[in-house]
């Protein structure tokens, strides 16, 4: 007991100092961005564990589209608006191209080995190019376009065997999608291990990005207490969520390299890799580290996206009814719509567009870090700030998005529509999301097959509308998923049912 408190009081001692120290450091040459106060020494700690994309853009109906506040000695610039963030990241990129440097989440538990939280560095450039080889381009990824429309396929078989587990099928399709573009591997029925890999390691991961869950992030210091130390719990559960990273990085890619040593390994992104001729085994850490990303962002990324999707159909039905028109028209019913028909589907792309734009699966996209003191719209930006873009509040504006709280495909169907989402969800500047064109597709095919196959439609229990806030429809996590709801999907016709089964056949 005594050790316990005496090791408390060790840290709060040295935390306190620390911030003393912060303090007096501030930078003071010219005024910083508009912002709430805090308190002395602490700052401001009005921050929601969930949602906290809203309450940062009510803080830029305060304060203006950037905004400043102090947390624990840190600073952080939250850009509500489109203008700042393209400024600050793609015209200023030499400045604003870093991530900040979270020592939980990063150094303790491992994740910066994954691209996005890589610093600009070698192991980062050998990253964006081998994302750029083998799926940079709509091009060079149709290459994939099979596996894609066979895994949904088979996403549409389960759904139609079993449509009150919609929450499962997509997970299961999402994973089964990425791990035989990434790896070549087919996922076994049931609870399959490399499954099994990535949902815990991406638990890990909504848990670690809690704001403000981790003392060591404000106070880098704490990094060297030792695991054993009273108080050092961060530490511990980190050695965990390590592990957990270190299977991710390494199991599924042995996998890939013992199916090659028998020779029959399918076509991969790993295997095209580590087949091409200037291959050499120390590009391996490069290869491994960066499929590893793919396999963790893309999958719960991609799956959180289209069980948004499922969500929007069932409380817009009359928009549901119109792409399905649409998609009858154009294809018919006598075969499945595929990437082809994709440019020929106006309403239906427009419906997509609006999907994204009202529930983005990454409604706060990565902070920044600025590696030198700058200055925005006469407000002074400090060295070593944490910029934080709001996606969401961007896509909800309602001078570019009308009504931007209901789901209006037609916004896209004029002469000068708005900015595409795909502009914002993805990143921005030589940050953008890497498996963007992937995401699109999947998101794509996943969704057209369950329009022209499928009604979603309301049952008793099923939510009344797209409420936000610790009582709507969604997590408010991080990576922000629905939360679990009832409602109907049964097969549009017998002929779609047909359909449905046929790849029954091709397994067979």
């Amino acid at each position: 007991m005594f050790e316990s408190v005496f090791g408390l009081d060790v840290i709060v001692s040295v935390t306190v100092l620390y911030l003393v120290y912060r303090t007096y450091q501030t930078n003071r040459h010219g005024p910083l961005p508009p912002g709430p106060k805090g308190w002395p020494l602490v700052g401001y700690l009005d921050m929601p564990k969930t949602y906290f994309w809203t309450k940062h853009a009510e803080l830029g109906q305060t304060y203006g589209d950037i905004v400043s506040l102090t947390v624990l000695g840190r600073r952080f610039v939250i850009l509500n608006s489109r203008r700042h963030i393209v400024e600050l990241f793609e015209k200023r990129y030499q400045n604003y191209g870093d991530r900040p440097d979270f020592q939980m989440i990063t150094n303790i538990a491992g994740w910066n080995r994954a691209t996005v939280f890589m610093p600009v560095s070698d192991l980062w450039k050998e990253h964006r190019r081998n994302f750029s080889r083998l799926f940079g381009t709509k091009t060079l990824f149709s290459k994939f376009y099979g596996d894609e429309i066979l895994e949904t396929r088979k996403f549409m078989r389960n759904l139609l065997h079993a449509p009150d587990k919609l929450d499962d099928h997509i997970r299961y399709w999402a994973g089964a999608m990425i791990l035989k573009i990434v790896y070549g591997y087919e996922i076994k029925p049931g609870n399959d291990p490399f499954v099994e890999i990535v949902d815990e390691a991406m638990s890990q991961f909504i848990y670690l990005s809690r704001p403000g869950a981790y003392m060591v992030d404000f106070f880098p210091w704490m990094r060297f207490i030792p695991s054993w130390f009273p108080g050092a719990h961060f530490k511990r559960e980190g050695k965990k969520f390590r592990s957990t990273m270190d299977d991710m990085i390494h199991v599924p890619f042995n996998y890939v390299k013992d199916k090659m040593k028998e020779g029959n390994a399918p076509p991969s992104y790993v295997a095209n890799l580590l087949s091409s001729d200037d291959y050499t085994p120390d590009q391996d850490w490069g290869i491994k580290t960066s499929a590893a990303t793919v396999y963790a962002g893309g999958a719960d990324t991609t799956s959180a996206q289209v069980h948004g999707f499922y969500l929007l159909m069932l409380l817009w039905p009359d928009a549901q009814r119109k792409a399905q028109e649409e998609i009858d028209k154009v294809v018919g019913t006598h075969r499945l719509p595929d990437f082809g028909d994709r440019e020929h589907l106006p309403y239906t792309e427009a419906l997509l567009k609006e999907c994204m734009r009202l529930h983005s699966a990454v409604p706060l996209n990565g902070p920044r870090r600025a590696l030198k003191d700058d200055v925005q719209d006469g407000y002074f930006i400090p060295k070593g700030s944490l910029i934080q873009p709001n996606i969401w509040s961007i896509l909800h504006d309602p001078e570019v998005y009308p009504d931007p709280m209901n789901f209006v495909p037609e916004r896209w169907l004029v002469d000068d529509p708005p900015p595409h989402p795909r502009e914002f969800i993805f990143g921005f500047g030589r940050r953008i999301c890497p498996g963007m064109i992937m995401a699109d597709a999947s998101f794509y095919i996943s969704s057209v097959m369950t329009l022209a196959l499928f009604d979603v439609r309301a049952s008793k229990d099923s939510p009344k509308s797209f409420t936000q806030g610790d009582g709507g429809v969604l997590d408010g996590q991080s990576i922000c998923h629905p939360k679990h709801f009832s409602c109907n999907i049964t097969p549009r016709s017998r002929k779609a049912e047909e359909l449905i089964m046929s790849v029954e056949h091709e397994e067979a």
